[in-house]
C-alpha cells in the first residue's frame, strides 16, 4: 500500500509551508507531510525551503539574518506568519514528517534540534517520527552523531546513481542499500521512467522507492501502478480523485 506524504503542505490557496497549507494538507487525510528546515540568527528553527522570502513573501534578506522577533514580524504573500519548529511540534507533532535539512545552515540547525531534544517527547518525535534529508555528507555525519537512530533518506546523488543503475537494469551498480528510500520521478526529461521493473529493481535489493512529485494525475496514476512504496506530491486533490476512482480506494498510512 502507497504512503502517501505532503510536500509543504497543500498550498493551492494558502503559501506552503504553513500551518494553514498544513492544515490543509491535513484535512484532505495527509498524515505524513514534509518540510524544509533552516535557522534564525539567534538560533530558532525557521520552516522555510528558500534561503530568503522573496518568493514566498516580500523580504529578500536571508533567513539566517533575522533574528525571531524579526521573522515573526514578516507576512507571506497570502497573509501568512511563518512557522517556527516548536509551533510545529507543538500542532503536528502526532502525524510522520520528513525534515529537509536545507544545507547553508545546517550546522546551526542541527545544535538547536539537539538543543530542543532534552525534551524527551521532542527527542522521541525527532527519533520516531521525523525522517530526514541532508544535502551534504558531513552533515549527515553530524546528525548521526546527536540521534543514533535518525534514519536519513538517501541524498540526491545517491538518488540519481541507484535509479540510473535501476533502469538500465544494473542495479548492483547502483549502490542501493537494503531499508534505503530512493526518490525517482515519473519522468526524465520528458520519458517515463518509473515503471513496475525499475521499482521490482529496488525491492530485489531490499530498498524502496519514494515516487517523486507527480504533477498530473496520469504521473500520480503510473507512480501507482509501478508499485512506489510512497508518493510525495504538491497536489492534495489527486488524492481524492484517486481514490474515488476504485472500489478499493488509496488509503493514507
Amino acid at each position: 500500500m502507497t504512503t502517501w506524504i505532503s510536500h509543504r503542505g497543500y498550498a493551492e490557496t494558502a503559501t506552503e509551508n504553513t500551518a494553514e497549507a498544513f492544515d490543509a494538507a491535513i484535512d484532505l487525510g495527509f498524515e505524513h507531510l514534509e518540510t524544509d528546515l533552516r535557522c534564525s540568527r539567534d538560533g530558532h528553527i525557521v520552516i522555510c525551503h528558500d534561503p530568503d522570502l522573496s518568493r514566498v513573501g516580500s523580504s529578500s534578506v536571508p533567513i539566517h539574518a533575522l533574528t525571531r522577533r524579526e521573522l515573526t514580524e514578516e507576512r507571506l504573500r497570502g497573509g501568512e506568519s511563518l512557522l517556527f519548529f516548536d509551533e510545529l511540534l507543538d500542532n503536528y507533532s502526532q502525524y510522520r514528517w520528513i525534515l529537509d535539512i536545507k544545507p547553508e545552515q545546517a550546522k546551526q540547525t542541527l545544535v538547536a534540534l539537539e538543543k530542543l531534544s532534552v525534551d524527551a517527547a521532542v527527542e522521541s518525535f525527532l527519533t520516531n517520527q521525523a525522517r530526514y534529508l541532508l544535502w551534504q555528507n558531513s552533515h549527515q555525519q553530524i546528525l548521526s552523531q546527536v540521534f543514533n537512530d535518525a534514519f536519513c533518506l538517501a541524498r540526491q546523488e545517491e538518488c540519481y546513481r541507484a535509479g540510473t543503475a535501476a533502469l538500465i537494469g544494473l542495479p548492483v551498480l547502483g549502490g542501493i542499500e537494503k531499508g534505503q528510500y530512493y526518490a525517482v520521478p515519473p519522468r526524465l526529461k520528458g520519458v517515463p521512467i518509473l515503471t513496475k521493473n525499475m521499482v521490482k529493481r529496488f525491492h530485489r535489493h531490499g530498498a524502496h522507492v519514494i515516487g517523486y512529485l507527480p504533477e498530473t494525475t496520469a504521473q500520480h496514476e503510473q507512480a501507482l501502478a509501478a508499485g512506489v512504496d510512497e508518493l510525495l506530491t504538491n497536489h492534495a486533490p489527486q488524492l481524492r480523485k484517486l481514490q474515488s476512482a476504485t472500489a478499493e480506494g488509496f488509503l493514507v498510512t
